[in-house]
Order: C-alpha cells, then structure tokens, then sequence
C-alpha cells in the first residue's frame, strides 16, 4: 500500500489537485481552439493515426517548431489597446513566419500592464486567436496551442471572478468550494477560446518567505533555503518524495493531468532544468507522468544565464534536451532558438528518436483537447461567449469561497469588560455602532487580490478588479456611523494627520485596522525581513495603546508576515491569504456576524525570524528550543476561532492493532455546544513513536473533513486508516514508489492542537504489526 496521494502538510496539496483534474476534465469536454486544418483531421481510427502521420509527415524544421512556444508579444506591433473596440496590431506577416516554422505554441497575454486599462473580454481573446488560427491554416501549419497562468479564476479576461488566491482558499479546508473555482476558472478560460492553464501551483507552502501565488512547479520550488524566489532549495531525497511529491503524484494518477511545469530553481545545488533524476527518474519513470512538460519561461537559456551550468545557449539546449524529458521550450521571443536546436538535430547531438519523443507528446495533447479535429472554426471564433464570464453563480461561490477564507484568530472581551458577563469584541452585533476604519488595506480592492489579477504583478487600481467591494465600503453598508481615515502605506509611511486619527480612533466604539502587503509576484515579492514595515507595525501599537477603543486587527497577505507582537493588545484579529474581490465584503461579514468564520490556518504562523522555517511537520529532533522549552509560534496549523463552540467526544478506534497492510476506522463525534449555526475542520493526524528508516515527524495530518452543525446538534464522522496512513516511500528516486509500513506503536490524534498527555482521549494509541 502506498501512503497518501493527498494530504496538507503545511499547505493546501489536495485543495490544489481538485482543481488540477477539474481543469483537464473541462478542456475535455468543452470546444477546442479552433481552425485545425483539414490536413490533420482526426480519421475514423482515431487521433492517434494523426499523430502518426504527422510525424511521418512533418520536416525535422517543422518538428523543431513545434518545441518551441512564444510571448504572443512577438505578434504584434506595440498594440495594447483592447478598450473602446479597438484591436491590437496583430503583425500577420510575422504570424505567418512562425506558421511557416511550425511554431507549436504561445502563451501569455499582449497586454502585459504597462497601461492602466482593461484586460480582454473573452470575446477580445477568441476574435485575436481566431486570426492567428487562420493564418495557421492558410500555411498547412499544425495547429497551435495556447496556454495562460490562470492562477486563481481567469485573471486575463475582463470581468471573469477572481477567487482567493490558493493559499487563501486552502484555509477554507473546504473541497468542493475549491473544486468549483476550478469549474469557474476553466469555464472562464475556454470561453476566450484558451484551451490550457499554467495551473495549479502543486508547491507546499513550506517556506515563509517566498513569494509565488498545467501541475508547476516541479519540483522543490516553494522551499528556498534563502527565502527568495528562484534560489537554491536544499531538500533531502526523503523530503522530496513523501513531502513534496504526493501533490503531483496525485494530479498525475488520479487527476490524469496533461501537462507540467519544471521549475526555475535548483534543488540541492543541481538546475532543476537539466536534471535527469528530477525529470526523468522521478517525474516519467517514478511518477508515469506521460503528458507533454514545458520549462517555465526562458529557463533553458537561464541555465547558462543564472545558473551557470551551461556555457551558451547551444550547450544548454543540447544539455536540456539530452539529459531530461523536457518538451516544450518557453520563450520571451524566437530569437535564433529554433536555428540552434535544428542544427543540432542536424548534425545528430539531439537524435531524432529524442525529437519525435517531445514532438509526439506535444501533438497528442493537441489530439486530446481537439485541436487536430475538422470543424468550422469559425463559429467557434465569433459565438458570443462574454455573457458566461463573471455570472452572478460565479461571483456568488467567490463570495462562499471568501467567507470561508478569512480566519479568525484571536477574539477578546470587549472593552469595558463586564466583569459579570463578558462579551467578546466580534462579532460587532449593533448596526449603529462607532466604527473607525482605518489601515492601508482598508480602500483597496486590488490589494485584496495580490499578484496575477488582472497583471503578472497585480495592480493597484481598484477599478480594474470587476468585482466585489473594499473593505471600507462593505463596512460603510454594514454599520451607520463608519469614518475612515488611511493612517498609513503599505511601506509604513503615515499618510495624514496622525493625530487626528488616532482621536478618530479614540471616539470609536470599535477600530478596525487593515494592514497587509501590496500586490507582488515572483521576484518582485523577495523581502530581506518577513515582518510587515515598523511604520504599520507602530501604527497599529498607538491605535492598540487607545484604551476607549476596542481594536480589531485585519492582517491581509499572501505569506504569514511577522506581527512583532503588535497584535497583543488588539481586541481581537482576522488573517487573510489575499480573498480578493470578494474579501471584502467577507471581512465585513465576519466582523458583523453575517457570516460565522471556519477558516483555518494552512501553516504554521512564525512568531520570530529565528524559527520562521518550522512547519508543523518537523522532526521529532528539529524543536526549535529556548531555555528547554519549546519556540513559541505566533498560531498553530489549523488554529482557527468561531464564533459558536464545537465539543470533540467518543473518539474511538475499531481495533488496538493492525497488520501493515490492514485497516482501521476512527469514529469522532462533534457537537455544536454553541448558540449558532457553524461549520468545523475535523482533522486526523498521524505521529509514529519510533521509525527506524528516518526521524519521524511530530506528526503528519492525514485526513480532514469539513462539518456544518446547527447549535446543539451532533454528528459522527468515519475516518478509515489504511496503510498508507502510517506508510512512507523509500527515498529511492529512479527505483520507483516504494512505501515501507515500519511494525511499532503509532498514534492518531484529533483536532490540529491536541497535546496526548493533556488530552488521552483526543490521541488514541494502535499497533501496526508485521
């Protein structure tokens, strides 16, 4: 028995595999790209006899093309304008240039936000490709196929609905809200006539600091030891296969995913990009991953450029495409690429059994998602499919998944306490209650969205997010007597009269600070300090130190930025991993009782610099110590408040013992011992005593569901325990998937802060025998 495909180590890996299968069941079932030429239509006998041909068919330049996948950028000639009607300056002279190359594909958008306009509309995008389609098949070329980072809804495409960004939706632990903003993205997308997305983002969110919100990025890329993005990550062959490679060994065997992404790091010294054991011994051999694998942008030129493990260009073509399985070469621009590896092939340093391998992979995804089908493409092209982007159903599961985001993790008595009959500060129950609103969040919808909305980087105008609210307007429709003031920037500098805000803050019943970062993505995310700027941080202080004031701190961010203890005098605090357009309406409602919060954290939340790279799943012998006792964090994984109240009783096992390959199951039952309808994250979690093949982990959650109780009602949930449950793979890469289940004495525990010498009956001991 193998150990699980999925589970949330310290992040969101089997939120984000729903969303992977659900992407590649739509681009099954819904209508191709358009404007495959009759030459290449599918014959009775199936695709497959296509691909045959094509190979048989096609020259060894043609070949060469289809590698190859470029910047859309290079089609036009600086036409940016896709508001008012207008029509980018497609360069059709140059469309038919990479027609005649057999070019297989393109990616990204032509516009690229160096104007504060618009995106496309669906109908922008299906009207521009249908052009280049055709254009395709006047020249006989092989269809191409297009791929777009659609990373947290069709963020693109003019008035699709952005969802939270990933991190954000994984402490919603709610599966089938995730899966449904897969639907809602793949709709989205296939509506502009795109028939692949750079998604899901498969990377455990292990490291802090990092910045970045098809199955990418393979492997290791989420774990730098420096904290930066694209740096080196130092992982131990066992971490890679039971930590790092169940996400994508899930999208691989039950998503039955198509594509992947390599990654732009090294891992432990070595350039994932030309890594035989990474992508070849472990993604096709180990894995069977069969589909088509793409390099993230420019990264075969970076592996002489930034790697140094090249010593040009050719030497790092002809490294990549001899020691790896890598398919498809993304490009900023053709360049002279496609000459250097034809005359490669040429003169026989790629062979021409290598070249048909990546060539055939590369046509028989286009076979799968119908893009070698005849059709008349252009009904396709001009159907109107604007009105199924951003529907009000759509924007209604934004909504669900936003509410289900926002977590809450402290919640005092409100000021004055009544010594009799305290009450807690939230939720603020009193329509017409003083509220200050305050923070450089507080007036941004684009600051609730982070990176890739709308642009790579993000954006800082509101008004391009189509969508939702700010926090400062949901709050000023929830409560009569709401003032605002910013205080402060995202860099911390005090914007205003300081001042006079903090008597606006001194006259306020509640004040509500919303602190945070500005919208980054990739390397323009690197930070040298993990803790938000001291000028929000002392912000936050002057307001907490107002003692007529019941302050309410809303941190919003897309990584747990150190607090420096700024929060402990606040009333109460929210955390969000970037909501967006919904946020803040889902902030708002969390605050007046609207919505009763369930999120989750998905992480371990650092409370200082020196221990910000402990997830919950370390090693036994890895405890961060001071003066024998335990590092403080800030939270725990899985912390989370509500505000009604659940009771964990009669947690049994259905035996005391098991054979390594036998089962169990554990029954747990939850009560709502509160006053409010509320719904629960029940976890299980597995710790092992001794394991005699590596340290074991604290411990490794292993299963969750998600409860919906009324006050006072109850409910039983079934867990069933296999081996892989208390398995783990050999760290043998090359030698396939091999899981050990060690005889000895293991523990499952109940709920994410249960301690088993305080709480035995939480933490129920059984014995796995040979």
């Amino acid at each position: 028995m193998a150990p699980p495909l999925v589970h949330l180590k310290a992040s969101f890996g089997a939120f984000v595999v729903a969303c992977c299968f659900l992407y590649s069941a739509q681009v099954d079932r819904l209508p191709p790209s358009p404007a495959a030429h009759a030459n290449f239509a599918v014959t009775a006998a199936g695709p497959r006899d296509v691909v045959a041909d094509l190979l048989v068919n096609l020259t060894t330049a043609q070949k060469v093309g289809q590698l190859l996948q470029v910047d859309i950028r290079k089609l036009f000639d600086g036409g940016d304008d896709w508001n008012n009607g207008g029509s980018p300056k497609l360069n059709k002279a140059r469309v038919a240039e990479y027609a005649k190359l057999g070019i297989g594909s393109f990616f990204n958008t032509p516009f690229d936000g160096r104007t504060q306009v618009q995106a496309p509309t669906a109908a922008n995008w299906r009207a521009i490709l249908h052009d280049i389609h055709t254009i395709y098949a006047e020249h006989h070329a092989v269809p191409f196929v297009y791929g777009i980072d659609t990373i947290h809804g069709a963020n693109y495409i003019q008035d699709a609905t952005l969802f939270p960004q990933p991190l954000a939706a994984a402490s919603s632990f709610n599966v089938d809200l995730v899966y449904r903003m897969g639907q809602v993205a793949a709709k989205d997308t296939l509506a502009a006539g795109i028939p692949w997305v750079f998604s899901p983002v498969l990377g455990i969110a292990a490291q802090p600091k990092w910045s970045r919100a098809c199955m990418k990025h393979f492997i290791g890329y989420s774990n730098p030891t420096s904290g930066n993005d694209r740096a080196d990550s130092v992982i131990s062959d066992f971490e890679l296969v039971n930590y790092y490679a169940p996400s994508f060994l899930a999208a691989v065997h039950q998503g039955r995913v198509k594509s992947a992404m390599e990654t732009y790091s090294s891992v432990n010294g070595e350039p994932v990009i030309s890594s035989h054991k990474l992508l070849v011994e472990l993604l096709r051999n180990d894995m069977g991953f069969h589909g088509v694998l793409v390099t993230d942008e420019n990264e075969i030129h970076q592996l002489a450029a930034e790697h140094h493990a090249a010593d040009s260009d050719v030497d790092a073509i002809f490294t990549v495409y001899n020691h790896t399985s890598v398919d498809m070469n993304m490009l900023p621009g053709l360049s002279d690429v496609h000459n250097m590896t034809l005359s490669l092939v040429q003169q026989g340093q790629i062979s021409a059994k290598r070249l048909d391998d990546s060539v055939r992979r590369i046509l028989q995804m286009k076979a799968s998602i119908g893009l070698l089908d005849q059709y008349n493409h252009g009904q396709f092209a001009w159907q109107d499919k604007d009105d199924v982007v951003g529907s009000a159903a759509d924007q209604r599961d934004a909504k669900a998944a936003a509410d289900e985001s926002i977590i809450l993790l402290e919640n005092s008595p409100k000021l004055p306490v009544d010594a009799v009959s305290p009450k807690f500060t939230l939720p603020i129950e009193d329509p017409q209650a003083r509220v200050f609103v305050t923070g450089p969040l507080a007036d941004s919808k684009a600051f609730l969205c982070g990176g890739w909305s709308v642009f790579w980087q993000g954006t800082d105008n509101s008004t391009l997010i189509p969508h939702g609210v700010s926090v400062r307007d949901a709050l000023n429709h929830t409560f009569a007597n709401v003032r605002y003031a910013e205080g402060v920037d995202t860099a911390g500098h005090v914007i205003g009269n300081r001042t006079a805000d903090l008597a606006l803050a001194a006259s306020s019943t509640y004040t509500i600070v919303v602190v945070g970062e500005s919208p980054y993505a990739e390397k323009n995310g690197d930070i040298d300090e993990l803790a938000l700027p001291d000028g929000q941080l002392e912000y936050v202080r002057a307001l907490t130190a107002i003692h007529s004031t019941n302050v309410i701190l809303v941190v919003v961010q897309g990584r747990p930025r150190l607090l420096q203890g700024a929060h402990k005098l606040a009333a109460a605090v929210l955390v969000s991993f970037l909501p967006c357009e919904q946020g803040g309406q889902a902030i708002a409602d969390v605050i007046s009782g609207r919505v009763n919060p369930s999120a989750k954290l998905p992480l371990t939340y650092p409370q200082a610099s020196g221990n910000i790279h402990l997830p919950y799943f370390h090693r036994v012998n890895s405890e961060c110590r001071e003066g024998f006792q335990d590092c403080a964090m800030e939270w725990t994984f899985g912390a989370g408040l509500s505000y009604t109240s659940f009771e964990y009783s009669n947690v049994t096992l259905s035996d005391t013992k098991v054979r390594s390959n036998g089962t169990l199951t554990l029954d747990v039952t939850v009560t709502n011992t509160g006053l409010r309808s509320g719904k629960e994250v029940v976890f299980v979690f597995i710790s092992q005593k001794v394991r005699h093949g590596a340290v074991p982990e604290v411990k490794l959650l292993k299963h969750f569901t998600k409860v919906s109780l009324q006050p006072q009602e109850a409910t039983t949930v079934r867990f069933a325990l296999s081996a892989a449950d208390w398995s783990y793979y050999r760290p043998q890469i090359g030698r396939g998937f091999h899981s050990v289940s060690e005889p000895g004495l293991f523990h499952a525990i109940v709920k994410h802060d249960t301690d088993c010498g305080r709480h035995p009956a939480l933490c129920k001991a059984f014995h796995v025998d040979a």
